[in-house]
C-alpha cells in the first residue's frame, strides 16, 4: 500500500505575514498536499482557529486556506458536501502520513468502487481492469483502494454476491407475484424474470467468463463463508415457496442453469430468442414440477 504526499511546513509566522489581521494563531505543523481529485478528508493535527482536532474535507479546507489568506476576485467556497465534525476513519500510509474518510465518503466511494467494476466486468473481463484503471475512475488515489478491498479479487467477488444476490430477489419477487398458480408456472416464471435481468445488464458476459477464474483466485476461507452456489440458492427458493421437483433438486438446479445459459447465445439464436426462451423454460418445468 502506497500514497505519495509531498509534505511541508508552514510557520505561523509566515501565515501571519500574508494576513496581518485575524487568525493570528494560525499554524499548521504539517499539511498533506493531496491531488484536488482525491476527494478526501484529512486530519490536521494543529488547525485553524475553530476547526482544532477536527477532520475536514481537502477542498472545502484548501478553499477556505485560500479565501482567507488571498482576497478577491476568488469565489467564495460552495456548501460543503461533507460534515466537517463526522466520523472518520484514519488510513495510515508507509512513512506515516495518514488519509481519513468520513462514514458518508467511504459509502459512497465504495459504492462508485462496485459500479465501475461491474461496468468493466462486463465491457473488458477481470482480467484487463487494473486497480489503478478503477481508481482513477473514481478519482481516489491508487493507495486508497486498499482500505476498501484487500485486493482487486476480493473487490470482483462483491460485485459477483451483488449479482446473486439481486437476481435472487428477482426471482424471490417473481415466485411472490405468480402466487396462486400451478408450480411449473410459478417456476417458469421466476427462470424467465432472472433470464430478463441478466439479458438488460449484460453481467452474463462477467459470470461466464470471469466466475470460474475468480473463485480459484479467493482464499478457501472466504469461499467457505460467503460463497454459495446455484443449487444452494435455487434450493432456498423453492424450499420458500414449497415448489418440489419430480426429479431431485440436482436435475431442477442443472437444468435451470442450462436455461439461464441461453442468454449467452441470445444472438446467435436470433430475432426469436424470446419466444424460443419461453418454449424451453415451460417446458422444463413442466417436466420438472408436480
Amino acid at each position: 500500500m502506497s500514497c505519495e504526499f509531498l509534505l511541508f511546513s508552514l510557520q505561523s509566522t509566515h501565515l501571519c505575514n500574508m494576513k496581518q489581521n485575524g487568525y493570528q494563531n494560525a499554524a499548521f505543523e504539517c499539511f498533506a498536499l493531496m491531488p484536488f481529485y482525491d476527494i478526501v478528508s484529512f486530519t490536521a493535527a494543529t488547525a485553524i482557529t475553530g476547526y482544532r482536532n477536527s477532520s475536514v474535507s481537502f477542498c472545502n479546507t484548501a478553499l477556505l486556506l485560500i479565501s482567507e489568506f488571498f482576497p478577491a476576485p476568488l469565489a467564495k467556497p460552495k456548501e460543503t458536501r461533507y460534515n466537517m465534525t463526522k466520523q472518520t476513519k484514519t488510513v495510515i500510509f508507509k512513512g506515516g502520513a495518514s488519509l481519513a474518510f468520513t462514514d458518508y465518503e467511504t459509502e459512497q466511494l465504495r459504492k462508485a468502487l462496485l459500479k465501475e467494476t461491474r461496468h468493466c466486468a462486463v465491457t473488458l473481463g477481470m482480467k484487463k481492469t487494473s486497480v489503478d484503471q478503477l481508481t482513477k475512475a473514481v478519482g481516489i488515489a491508487k493507495g486508497s483502494f486498499y482500505k476498501f478491498y484487500e485486493s482487486k479479487e476480493m473487490l470482483f467477488f462483491a460485485v459477483l454476491e451483488n449479482i446473486h444476490s439481486e437476481l435472487y430477489g428477482v426471482a424471490d419477487h417473481a415466485l411472490s407475484e405468480a402466487n396462486g398458480l400451478p408450480p411449473s408456472e410459478r417456476a417458469a416464471k421466476a427462470v424467465l424474470a432472472v433470464c430478463r435481468r441478466l439479458s438488460d445488464t449484460g453481467d452474463m458476459v462477467f459470470i461466464e467468463n470471469d466466475a470460474k477464474l475468480l473463485l480459484q483466485r479467493l482464499p478457501e476461507d472466504v469461499k467457505k463463508e460467503h460463497y454459495h452456489d446455484d443449487e444452494t440458492h435455487i434450493r432456498l427458493l423453492l424450499e420458500k415457496y414449497g415448489l418440489v421437483p419430480k426429479r431431485g433438486i440436482s436435475l431442477a438446479a442443472a437444468t435451470i442453469r442450462g436455461l439461464i445459459l441461453t442468454v449467452s447465445h441470445k444472438e446467435q439464436i436470433g430475432g426469436l430468442y424470446p419466444q424460443v426462451l419461453e418454449t424451453l423454460v415451460y417446458g422444463a418445468c413442466r417436466e420438472l414440477f408436480k
